[in-house]
């Protein structure tokens, strides 16, 4: 029987909610079932009513209003996951938290078209091109009470799975024949249930759909898939506590249905066993013993670059092939680390304990969190080890005992994103473009990028941003290639997750060029990599704002003076600002500031003075350019001696160092375990070209810029 989670986890969560959904995925179910809905504004919004009254503290309907209203309205959280409130998701937001898991684990969503009271026009052109975006063609089935909608589905999209909804099978019956849909929704107390047994009415039942016998079939290979709803009667919804009613799944079967969608999963099937995490282990690499470093060894050893987390009760697993050896490193965080300028050689702040340990075999069970490298040797007398490019990946293998080591939600982190989010409704105006905007993560081992992340995805959620901008240096670029990518990405993927549209500018530790890298990116492979273009500046417009953003690239380790901008970047500079039409405005992003009097690390900026010529003679024309935003100097500043602002930004990396800054900066303090830990801003641009709000999360206050 297949177990879809109606709403979510709808009955210990609110239903339709990113918590439902986050919820749900962490059990052995089917797919998702959820609703979708336009906003006056044409943004899919995921919500049952077409009125908002039920599930929100608002009233009115979803038609009614823009995106930037509906995500104003409060729904009431569960306590247990958060006390900040939830919002009304989007389906991009949606897509974004189960696409990965849909493609990993091979999750479906049932997405069901709402436009039965209301009929939403273009509602499902517009769904197919999102899922179309997302690849996800092959997990969305789509269902609907309206007929219509799902034979226009069928037309403009006929390989989609798609399902007809109705109170009784009959219904579902009559419009399936005619579609010839591929599953059938019926309520689950449905009176002709009899039907999908072919008893009473026979003639209605569909036609062969491939079975090759001439009769009609409603289950099981090229046949209609049955999936019963119930209702609040006998499974409330959140917050309501009444008595549930669990179904016979096997008299359900009996009658021919195939899946039941319930607000209740949980009551079902199991939370999900944790797949074992594969160790991966280098030929020719040992660990040195007083350090915890990584070293090339010339004997026949093996051991991992990677730093594997654990926690009490993990166990792991040699086959009798190899015995090993378990260097541990404490979560604990050395000072030195966040208030000097420090990089650490491998990216990891994690603490090396040294100990004498054993050679091992077998399973060790682990009983306290930690991190953990191994290194291993082949037992005497053990058959061949089968390994790919010098990577052993089939012997050592970590089993995972705990089910939810999900990012525990710190108080001080709830009650900073509500006062974030406070503060940006306060300043938004519904015509406003709002970023959420972050740079120098300098991602590593045990850092506080895990919790930084959550915290901008919560934050996301519940604001209506126009993307995420990160002005670079994603990780400190001192790694083998390989690792740097495999940081930078999970970097990428997480900013992605919230469903925001990321934008980045490459910045200088992007290159891998840092401590003398001998595997360096160039140009065009950072361009490839971090931006998916051919090079590293471009710009986005944003008509309804007039606004154009440009994205500039900053730096290059093949030139004498490093820090500056290639002559071909001028050129593009100078004509995408001529071509803006009359009343648009633009504001410019990079890593690098353009003048060495606010850059610590040179004397020069390559071509930066020729840079703020272009700018600033744009600027005298009556145009603007509202201001030039940067990283790269782990400090904030304000610089107004020029034309326009330039503002630095501080790094999102928990680091305070307080040399090593240009004249007239400031840095915050950072300390573990306080909210200090992050920092990153939601920008507001307002609609009028008048100024810039930077409203602060973590480190730091907020700042307003006069343009």
């Amino acid at each position: 029987m297949e177990i879809w989670a109606h709403r979510g986890c709808s009955y210990r969560y609110p239903e339709n909610t990113l918590s439902s959904f986050q919820e749900a995925v962490r059990y052995g179910i089917t797919g998702i079932e959820l609703d979708i809905q336009l906003s006056r504004d044409g943004e899919i919004v995921v919500i049952h009513d077409e009125k908002v009254d039920r599930t929100t503290d608002g009233s009115g309907y979803v038609k009614d209003m823009t995106l930037w209203e509906l995500k104003q309205l409060r729904i009431q959280p569960n306590e247990k996951g958060s006390k900040l409130y939830e919002t009304i998701p989007t389906m991009r937001e949606v897509f974004a938290l189960l696409a990965p898991i849909c493609r990993r684990e091979g999750l479906l969503i049932n997405i069901e078209l709402k436009n039965s009271v209301v009929r939403y026009e273009g509602m499902e052109r517009k769904i197919l091109d999102l899922v179309g975006e997302y690849e996800l063609e092959a997990f969305v089935v789509y269902s609907s009470f309206n007929p219509d909608s799902i034979r226009l589905i069928r037309e403009l999209a006929p390989g989609a799975n798609v399902a007809i909804l109705s109170g009784s099978v009959w219904g579902c019956l009559q419009a399936a024949k005619e579609i010839r849909a591929d599953a059938i929704h019926p309520y689950i107390k449905a009176e002709d249930m009899a039907l999908l047994t072919g008893k009473g009415c026979p003639d209605i039942l569909m036609p062969d759909r491939g079975n090759g016998t001439g009769e009609p079939e409603l289950s099981g290979s090229g046949g209609l898939q049955v999936r019963a709803w119930n209702s609040g009667t006998y499974e409330p919804f959140f917050p309501e506590s009444r008595d549930i009613e669990i179904q016979d799944t096997e008299k359900l079967e009996l009658l021919g249905v195939t899946g039941i969608f319930t607000n209740i999963p949980e009551a079902y099937v199991s939370l999900k066993k944790v797949l074992p995490m594969q160790i991966f282990l280098e030929q020719g690499k040992s660990i040195q013993e007083n350090t915890g470093y990584l070293q090339n060894d010339e004997r026949e050893c093996w051991a991992t670059g990677h730093l594997y987390h654990v926690y009490p009760g993990d166990i792991l697993e040699a086959d009798d092939r190899v015995e090993y050896r378990i260097y541990r490193y404490s979560p604990e965080i050395k000072g030195e680390l966040i208030h000097t300028y420090c990089y650490e050689p491998e990216q990891n702040w994690a603490t090396y304990i040294r100990e004498t340990d054993i050679w091992r075999s077998g399973t060790f069970t682990f009983e306290e969190e930690c991190f953990v490298r191994v290194a291993a040797r082949v037992r005497p007398h053990a058959g061949p080890i089968t390994e790919n490019n010098g990577i052993l990946a089939d012997a050592l293998k970590i089993l995972g005992t705990s089910q939810d080591k999900a990012v525990e939600w710190a108080p001080c982190f709830q009650a900073e994103a509500f006062l974030t989010i406070e503060r940006v409704w306060e300043l938004l105006g519904e015509d406003d473009l709002a970023f959420a905007v972050l740079t120098d993560t300098h991602f590593v081992n045990n850092g506080t990028w895990e919790r930084s992340a959550y915290n901008l995805g919560q934050v996301a959620s519940r604001v209506p941003l126009h993307g995420i901008i990160h002005l670079g240096d994603l990780t400190d670029g001192i790694l083998p290639l390989a690792r740097t990518r495999e940081s930078a990405e999970q970097v990428m993927a997480d900013m992605r997750r919230t469903g925001k549209t990321v934008y980045l500018c490459c910045g200088n530790h992007d290159s891998n060029y840092f401590r003398d890298n001998p595997e360096k990116m160039t140009e065009g492979e950072m361009s490839a990599f971090y931006l998916g273009r051919e090079k590293p500046w471009y710009y986005v417009d944003f008509p309804a704002q007039r606004l154009r953003v440009l994205f500039l690239y900053s730096f290059d380790y093949l030139e004498q003076v490093r820090y500056g901008f290639p002559p071909e970047e001028l050129d593009w500079v100078r004509n995408t600002l001529e071509s803006m039409a009359e009343g648009w405005a633009a504001l410019v992003c990079s890593h690098v500031p353009p003048l060495p009097e606010i850059h610590y690390w040179s004397d020069q900026i390559r071509n930066g003075e020729e840079l703020m010529g272009i700018l600033e003679s744009y600027h005298r024309t009556g145009r603007k350019i509202l201001a030039y935003v940067h990283g790269h100097n782990h400090g904030e500043q304000i610089y107004t001696k020029r034309l326009f602002p330039i503002v630095s930004l501080g790094c999102n990396k928990m680091e305070d160092f307080q040399d090593k800054k240009p004249a007239g900066s400031w840095t915050y303090c950072r300390r573990q375990g306080t909210v200090t830990e992050d920092l990153w801003d939601v920008m507001i641009v307002h609609a009028d070209h008048a100024g810039i709000d930077f409203v602060r999360f973590g480190a730091g206050e907020d700042k307003h810029i006069d343009c």
